[in-house]
């Protein structure tokens, strides 16, 4: 119990949960819905039965893949989390390791696809398979006429995804995702790769050849935003126009206008 709580080890362990989520949703859970709609000159009904994988495996064997894949994606995890050297030998365990990651990603993707093709093909093969049929009346009273009488009355059939399928793909994708960061934590030159390089973004304030660059925003540190402010040389006599002196008022000098008398009974 130990190892699963070592930091180096958590990615497994997502790996291990998701791919026993995928393994118990395709064995417990139903997979997929088949849709069927069913017309004629009476009446036209739709139709809708859930469908788990051992009856999918019937007219598509295919989907069995699936689980065993789920169920390797599982052993290969435990075995990253509880050895050194998950597939023995004298091979290093750092390359055996990179095995047993790339495994599980290609796991995970080639499950994720074969759960696809599977499921989008099922309902023509439903659709042309009677046999099916016959596995699905468990009390034998239909006869063949009867089954080829419905089989030529389904004007649409298709399958779609049940919630068995959907916890399939969410644990198929843990499994992807966590072994793909993984590979990237344990790969430098890959991890490098995927990260920008020093001098790959190209700087806005730097001009082009023969060209100038934008100015930046704000005046760097230390240096003075204002102008130098140089006193202005005194004007020599005769060298140009002499503007007026202005002369001083004082504020609380009587009025020099003698129109501006005070009234006659003021004085």
């Amino acid at each position: 119990m130990d190892a699963l709580k070592e930091r180096k080890n958590r990615y497994f362990l997502i790996s291990a949960i998701g791919a026993l989520i995928a393994l118990l949703s395709f064995l417990l859970f139903p997979f997929v819905t088949w849709n069927i709609k069913i017309s004629s000159s009476i009446f036209s009904l739709a139709l809708a039965f859930p469908l788990n994988a051992t009856l999918i495996s019937r007219p598509a064997a295919a989907i069995w893949l699936c689980a065993v894949l789920a169920l390797g994606a599982l052993v290969v995890s435990c075995l990253l989390i509880y050895r050194s050297r998950p597939f023995g030998g004298q091979t290093p365990a750092e390359t055996q390791t990179q095995w047993g990651l790339y495994g599980l990603a290609g796991a995970g993707v080639l499950a994720l696809i074969i759960q696809f093709i599977v499921v989008s093909n099922l309902g023509s093969t439903i659709k042309s398979d009677p046999s099916f049929f016959n596995a699905v009346n468990s009390t034998g009273s239909s006869s063949s006429s009867s089954i080829s009488s419905l089989l030529t009355s389904i004007t649409e059939s298709s399958a779609s995804y049940n919630i068995g399928a959907w916890l399939f793909l969410l644990g198929m994708l843990a499994v992807i995702v966590s072994a793909g960061i993984e590979i990237l934590q344990r790969d430098p030159k890959l991890h490098q790769a995927l990260l920008p390089q020093a001098g790959s973004v190209p700087n806005p304030y730097q001009g082009q050849p023969g060209q100038p660059g934008y100015p930046p925003a704000y005046p760097p540190v230390g240096a003075n935003p204002y102008p130098p402010q140089t006193p202005s040389s005194p004007q020599q006599p005769g060298s140009g126009y002499n503007y007026p002196s202005t002369p001083q008022v004082d504020p609380y000098a009587s009025p020099q206008h003698p129109e501006q008398q005070p009234p006659a009974e003021y004085r």
